[in-house]
């Protein structure tokens, strides 16, 4: 038996909550229906002292959320009844939070809610996005031509996450070994080779200095560079918060040589294709631009967008304010051509595909050009190792 936590109505509408014991969810809410009330949610109550651990090991991912659609959108796609697809998915649902909610949303459609409804509950499962999808599906009577194309778009996207982490494994890897390599020498090799040149007279040349200097800094006060890490990154995250902040580290973040031209790409990739998700299910276009603009990272863009919105208020084509040095051409050229043709979210795919395929070759080149740097740098902090350590001991040899 466990402990659960849950809120429901009765049937005069008033609300009510309180704790119920049950083998599991499912349980639980048949034992509260039994009592007459409509339950709103269940959750299993944990001991405050695991609540933030099992958290973080039952969190839903997103490849998870991708799997899920996936399989909704097969079943629905072929005929099932709404509520026996959502049960199918709870059933064989291994991740507990997941499961929960899946209970809760078949209690809630069969208590005559609509699937929107019951997805809206649980915001950091089910986010604005793939809510609203589902809320236009349902209202054009196409929810499952809108969950297939949820499918194909989020396995797209994963997909693509995919590669930009993997393209990134590499420099993070050899820079991670570098700074290992460095504490190392730092902290073990040279406080023995300066044991080692105490014992003579001769005068060391400045380059050995400079290494023994850092390494008696790395050895007698790394609580500070350690202090100095964390203020930093928590001055910065303060900073980040404030306007003016964002505004700053967005425009930093895209200015940055290479780096910045593949957040770029990969900023328009999610854009274009979560655009071209909402038009082709019907969203109004004031509404997308706003869900467009919450789910955007970047403080840039997310202005850009939130000055668009404006702007199609006032009447204005989007394509026209979409004109900007934030957005490349080809985006309101192609946008132009979508509006006049009222294939606006086939365009929107289209823009996807293009800044996809871009960013891959950007990523690829990002690997290519990193590689030499990397190299260089390698070349520099070993050249200077040896320098500074083989200098003072020519100096010993032809002192005799």
């Amino acid at each position: 038996m466990a402990d659960f936590v849950y809120t429901a109505k009765d049937t005069n509408g008033s609300d009510l909550s309180g704790d119920i014991q049950a083998s599991d969810v499912r349980v639980a809410a048949q034992n509260l229906r039994k009592r007459g009330l409509i339950v709103i949610s269940i959750n299993l109550k944990h001991p405050p002292s695991f609540e933030i651990l099992n958290r973080f090991f039952s969190r839903v991912g997103f490849g998870e959320l991708v799997i899920l659609t996936r399989q909704l959108a097969t079943m629905v796609s072929s005929g099932l009844v709404l509520s026996e697809a959502i049960d199918i998915l709870e059933e064989q649902q291994g991740n507990k939070t997941l499961k929960n909610a899946l209970t809760a949303v078949s209690a809630d459609i069969k208590g005559g809610l609509t699937l929107a409804q019951s997805l809206g509950k649980f915001p950091t499962i089910f986010p604005r996005l793939y809510t609203n999808l589902i809320k236009a599906g349902e209202a054009s009577g196409k929810l499952d031509a809108v969950l297939l194309q949820m499918a194909e778009g989020l396995e797209k996207e994963r997909e693509f996450k995919a590669r930009v982490k993997g393209a990134m494994i590499y420099p993070v890897v050899v820079i991670s070994m570098m700074i290992l390599v460095i504490i190392i020498m730092m902290v073990f090799v040279i406080p023995k080779l300066v044991s080692l040149y105490a014992q003579s007279d001769i005068e060391l040349p400045l380059p050995t200095r400079v290494l023994i200097f850092t390494s008696f800094a790395f050895t007698h006060f790394w609580w500070a560079g350690i202090l100095a890490v964390i203020g930093a990154f928590v001055i910065v995250r303060k900073w980040n918060k404030t306007e003016e902040g964002k505004a700053f580290l967005g425009q930093l973040m895209l200015r940055i040589p290479i780096l910045g031209k593949v957040v770029t790409n990969v900023t328009l990739t999610n854009f274009t294709r979560t655009f071209g998700l909402l038009t082709s299910a019907g969203i109004p276009l004031l509404e997308s631009i706003s869900i467009v603009g919450d789910l955007s990272d970047n403080p840039v863009f997310k202005k850009a967008l939130k000055d668009a919105r404006t702007g199609v208020e006032r009447g204005l084509p989007f394509s026209v304010l979409l004109t900007s040095s934030v957005f490349p051409k080809i985006v309101p050229q192609m946008l132009r051509v979508g509006e006049e043709t009222g294939k606006v979210d086939e365009i929107f795919f289209k823009l996807a595909d293009y800044f996809e395929s871009e960013s891959d070759h950007l990523l690829k080149n990002l690997t290519v050009a990193i590689e030499p740097i990397i190299l260089v740098i390698l070349g520099i902090g070993v050249a200077f190792l040896v320098i500074s350590i083989i200098l003072p001991i020519y100096k010993l040899t032809t002192s005799f």
